[in-house]
């Protein structure tokens, strides 16, 4: 038997006790959610050490691409997904750590994907494309052909944060689903991993990550595992035309929290080849943002953080990665100890383009 927390998610990890008042990271991606008022109010089930399947401990790995730092979470809270309503009659499975067991479960797993007649070295390198695929896709090649290490693929996605598409928090999970189902499909011997795990529970034990994992203190969404469940249930009844799912992705992920999303958005959005137009014809930098709507108060680069007191920018990140980038166009990188990538953004920087 399975006891829930208090006004938390059903389908939350809850098969892992914490070994103290674990304290959340301190993390651009995290935002405190009404669910930490009923902490005190927690239940959990005790497990023998051998009836969990963990893939690993908490230790810190020497490798970046082990460790990696939470993907997508939104800075606003939003319904948490649900994996498919089944009986569990096998224990949870762990994944997380690099070299462990089902570390083929990761999105940083050298598994190439191939979308749409490309190959991306990892589904990370196309998760983190898929930011940009739509208004900017020079941006989502430059991702796609970062390097062969996941990490820099996610790196690369930060430095362009300003031009993610402003819906990401909304189908950031739908995007995660396609890059999963064309890992698992591409590659048969993780199709018959990912069809082996029966029906345990999967879950990315990630410390660090509260949105695709279950954070330290096992009360993160693990979005990323319950992608996987719904994505082996496919799999396992594909050939089955009549076969329906126990539960559609898009409707248990609404909650009261998404009623902001159903308000049409009556602000009409510049073309994205119009976008930075102001900027050109005057022969000022252009900012993260569409001129109009930059906010001051905001952090200069990314326009989505307030700026730390004192400075142009929300903290060293962002101001690390604005003095990488032109200081006119904010996307290609500086030649050189130039201030512009090219003798065109400099031509227009200072007005004689």
């Amino acid at each position: 038997m399975k006891f829930f927390r208090i006004g938390g998610s059903p389908t939350a990890p809850q098969s892992a006790t914490a070994t103290g008042p674990a304290q959340r990271p301190v993390s651009q991606y995290y935002a405190p959610t009404s669910r930490q008022a009923f902490t005190s109010g927690t239940q959990s089930t005790e497990i023998s050490n051998g009836a969990l399947l963990r893939s690993s401990n908490f230790s810190q790995d020497n490798d970046g691409d082990a460790d990696y730092p939470p993907l997508t979470a939104p800075l606003v809270p939003t319904g948490a997904s649900i994996a498919p309503f089944k009986a569990r009659h096998h224990p949870p499975i762990y994944f997380y750590n690099k070299g462990a067991a089902f570390y083929e479960f990761t999105n940083f797993s050298p598994h190439p994907v191939y979308y749409k007649g490309k190959r991306y070295p990892t589904s990370e390198h196309l998760f983190q494309s898929f930011k940009f695929t739509d208004d900017h896709p020079e941006i989502a090649e430059r991702v796609r052909n970062c390097g062969e290490r996941p990490m820099l693929a996610f790196e690369e996605a930060h430095r362009h944060q300003a031009w993610v598409r402003p819906d990401w928090r909304q189908v950031n999970v739908e995007k995660m689903e396609i890059a999963l189902r064309l890992k698992f499909t591409q590659h048969p011997d993780l199709k018959a991993m990912l069809l082996g795990t029966g029906d345990s529970e999967l879950v990315e034990d990630s410390p660090r990550d509260y949105f695709w994992g279950n954070g330290a203190d096992k009360s993160g969404r693990n979005e990323l595992g319950k992608a996987l469940e719904r994505l082996r249930e496919e799999l396992r009844h594909e050939d089955d035309p009549d076969h329906l799912p126990s539960v559609r992705r898009d409707a248990h992920r609404f909650s009261v929290q998404d009623l902001t999303a159903l308000v049409p958005n009556t602000s009409v959005r510049q073309p994205s080849a119009n976008r930075f137009s102001v900027a050109v014809t005057t022969g000022s930098p252009v900012s993260p943002r569409t001129t109009s709507n930059k906010n001051p108060s905001l952090c200069k680069f990314c326009q989505s953080r307030p700026k730390y007191q004192n400075h142009q920018y929300c903290g060293r990140t962002c101001a690390a990665e604005a003095a990488k980038v032109c200081s006119f166009c904010r996307i290609n990188p500086r030649h050189g100890k130039h201030p512009f990538c090219s003798k065109t953004c400099a031509a227009k920087a200072s007005g004689g383009g």
